[in-house]
């Protein structure tokens, strides 16, 4: 991750914190060489004083003295990827303000032996402002670098040689300028895309532990009341309903936990009983129908297990029905019932009703299935229409 990080502005790519968040500590030593590498290579720009240095007229004292600050300044910049904290406890701002000068002083000791080769250390100065702060500091405090390096140009340099000074330094302002632009716009994006995951992830969970606990709890309530009222009649049933309230509550705590870490796979054939079981604890006739049920892929089998467990507990919850049919076929769930039918803030022929967080929950599951799902009146016209609803793969 450290060597991520300092690649950040080592070569233009972003690391795990992004521009402006670099760690106080130091880079480790396995990972400098890496991060170091594309640093320097673009220190090749550097020949160019150098060459002045050695080939010019200058005098041994000024060419030592050169070849020295510029010795330091390839120390201090890449030194500054290992350590871009000199001081712990202050400002990162306050540590490259910190830089920048002895960078500066390492281009003076240059300058009276290179000449206005000097000026081609003049970027790298901008680069360590640009890349590892945020926007608000390194965009002001770099524009005005470059605005200096041109100001000293327009002053110290012959007017034949002002263009090749000042274009090196404005053209690297932009170049940095766009690439951490781009660098903060991926950045941005990542950061959305992993809200984004989130969002989706703890929405699944939701809807999951949802679906869980509403089935559930109906057949709990459900089996409760039974055993409440055969407690006196029929003791020995009222027990077989509590042991079956027990043996309930311990699958649904199951479900809960593997809903919660994302395990929880429900079978279409274990739902199939349990909710012809909770159907005839509500009161109400279970019709089920299976064809072909076995042959449907695992993905379409979950699918129906859930949309047959919310459907299930709408209809002993809602509905008033005295029956529900349930048709598995390869490619189809439908229940139906006969009861009261939606109200009319949900009659919307074909689509979900928009009330409901069960509903919209199982529109999502069948959506991201690439199906379809369908909530209709079962018997249009009539008094007690029933509801219908049909999942197709």
């Amino acid at each position: 991750m450290a060597e991520d990080g300092r690649a950040l502005m080592a070569a233009g790519t972003a690391g795990p914190w992004g521009p402006g968040e670099w760690p106080e500590e130091p880079l480790p030593r396995g990972d400098r060489l890496p991060v170091l590498i594309p640093a320097g290579v673009w220190l090749i720009f550097l020949t160019i004083p150098v060459v002045a240095l050695v080939a010019g007229p200058a005098p041994m004292g000024a060419t030592i003295l050169g070849l020295a600050g510029t010795v330091a300044f390839v120390v201090v910049y890449l030194g500054h990827f290992v350590r871009p904290w000199l001081v712990r406890g202050v400002p990162l701002w306050v540590n490259t303000l910190a830089v920048t000068v002895l960078l500066l002083i390492s281009v003076a000791a240059t300058a009276p032996g290179a000449g206005l080769t000097a000026f081609n250390f003049l970027p790298f100065t901008l680069a360590i402002w640009i890349f590892p702060h945020h926007l608000r500091v390194g965009l002001p405090v770099s524009v005005g670098l470059a605005a200096l390096w041109v100001a000293m140009a327009l002053l110290i340099a012959p007017a034949g040689e002002r263009f090749w000074m000042i274009v090196p330094v404005v053209l690297a302002l932009f170049i940095m300028l766009a690439l951490r632009l781009a660098m903060e716009r991926e950045e941005r994006s990542r950061i959305l895309g992993e809200e984004l995951a989130l969002s989706q992830q703890r929405e699944q969970v939701g809807r999951d532990v949802h679906d869980v606990l509403g089935h559930s709890l109906t057949v709990i309530t459900l089996k409760t009341q039974l055993a409440r009222k055969l407690v006196e009649d029929d003791p020995q049933r009222a027990q077989a309903q509590l042991d079956e309230v027990l043996d309930v509550s311990r699958q649904a705590l199951a479900e809960v936990r593997s809903a919660v870490g994302g395990q929880h796979v429900p079978d279409l054939d274990a739902q199939l009983a349990s909710s012809r079981s909770a159907l005839e604890a509500a009161g109400i006739a279970a019709d089920l129908s299976t064809t072909a049920s076995a042959s449907l892929p695992a993905a379409g089998r979950q699918l129906f297990a859930w949309c047959l467990r919310e459907a299930v507990t709408n209809v002993i919850r809602h509905a008033d029905a005295t029956r529900c049919a349930v048709t598995v076929t390869r490619d189809r769930l439908t229940v139906a019932d006969d009861g009261v039918g939606r109200t009319a803030a949900e009659a919307v022929v074909g689509r979900v009703p928009t009330s409901g967080s069960g509903l919209r929950g199982l529109r999502d599951r069948v959506a991201r299935e690439g199906g379809t799902l369908t909530v209709e009146d079962a018997r249009p016209g009539e008094e007690r229409p029933g509801t219908r609803l049909e999942v197709r793969l």
